[in-house]
């Protein structure tokens, strides 16, 4: 009896392990990916600055600037929530000060706040 506990919880992890989607694994550095609207009233994955600190340094604190934006990815942190750097595809500032910004990238894109780009000959993630 024991055996069989043993067996069925070793094979209700190894499930587990294997069911979340890793989207990380499908995106390599130089990629775009398009920003899309964020889950609430702000982002809750991409890492975008409190809009006081836009404020102090100088910048233009509106939000609906993100939206649609093209940016291309220029670090990826793999561990346990991967993280990924990006700049603005046109070589522009995010809010005029800002040259890049960061986003937990799994969650990001299971949220649609971010958005991957289909190419040719590469499955494309649709949500």
């Amino acid at each position: 009896m024991k055996q069989f506990i043993y067996t069925l919880a070793f094979t209700f992890i190894c499930v587990g392990m294997h069911a979340q989607e890793r989207y990380v694994d499908q995106i390599e550095i130089g990629d775009e990916i398009i920003l899309g609207n964020p889950s609430g009233s702000h982002y809750k994955f991409v890492d975008v600055p409190r809009k006081n600190f836009i404020i102090k340094r100088g910048g233009i604190a509106d939000l609906s600037t993100l939206n649609k934006t093209t940016v291309t990815i220029t670090e990826i942190f793999n561990g346990k929530e991967p993280k990924v750097t990006f700049k603005r595809k046109d070589g522009k500032k995010f809010f005029r000060i800002y040259k890049t910004m960061t986003a937990d990238f799994d969650k990001a894109v299971a949220s649609g706040e971010l958005k991957m780009i289909p190419e040719k000959g590469k499955a494309a993630i649709v949500r």
